[in-house]
C-alpha cells in the first residue's frame, strides 16, 4: 500500500462511524474515542464506548463480537487490524463538554491555573455544566462555579 495522507483517515473514520453507528445506537452506548493507529507492528482500532450507568466488561465483549462482523461485512478496513473495545476508565481525563456531563453528578477532581474559592484543586460532587462553566459542591466551601478557561485538568474521581 502506498503513503496515505490524513484525508484517507478522517474519510476510513467517517466510513467506521456509518458502519457501527446502527449498532451503538440500539445498545444505548456512545462512542467516546476512537483510534486507529499502527502499535506494536499492527494496525489496532480501538474504540471506547460509555452509556449511563457504566460499562461493564460483558458489554465490551459483546459489542466488540457484534462490531467485529459489522466492519468485516461494511469491509471498511481493507487490511488485517486488531478491534479493541473498551470503556474510557474512571481516570480519563476530561477532554470535551460531553465527558463533564456525563459525569454529572458524580464526585470530580479539578485542577486549575489559578484560584477560584481561593484553592487550585477541588474535589466535589459535579452539579450543573453551564455555557462556559461548572458546578461543583465542595463540602467545605459549598457550591463554587468554575469557569471552563480557568481547568487545566479534571477527571472524575473514585468514591470511597
Amino acid at each position: 500500500m502506498g503513503e496515505v495522507g490524513p484525508a484517507f483517515f478522517i474519510v476510513m473514520i467517517d466510513k467506521i462511524k456509518e458502519a457501527i453507528g446502527p449498532i451503538l445506537k440500539e445498545e444505548g452506548v456512545e462512542l467516546v474515542e476512537m483510534v486507529y493507529r499502527r502499535e506494536a507492528g499492527r494496525m489496532v482500532l480501538r474504540l471506547l464506548i460509555d452509556r449511563e450507568g457504566g460499562i461493564t466488561l460483558g458489554d465490551c465483549t459483546q459489542l466488540n463480537q457484534r462490531l467485529s462482523i459489522v466492519l468485516d461485512e461494511a469491509n471498511v478496513i481493507t487490511e488485517r487490524y486488531v478491534l479493541e473495545v473498551g470503556s474510557p476508565g474512571m481516570d480519563r481525563p476530561f477532554k470535551i463538554k460531553r465527558d463533564y456531563e456525563r459525569a454529572k453528578g458524580r464526585l470530580v477532581r479539578v485542577m486549575l491555573s489559578e484560584a477560584v474559592a481561593e484553592k487550585r484543586e477541588h474535589i466535589g460532587v459535579l452539579e450543573e455544566i453551564l455555557e462556559d462553566s461548572i458546578k461543583v459542591n465542595t463540602n467545605k466551601r459549598g457550591i463554587i462555579e468554575i469557569p471552563f478557561d480557568k481547568i487545566t485538568r479534571a477527571r472524575q474521581e473514585v468514591d470511597i
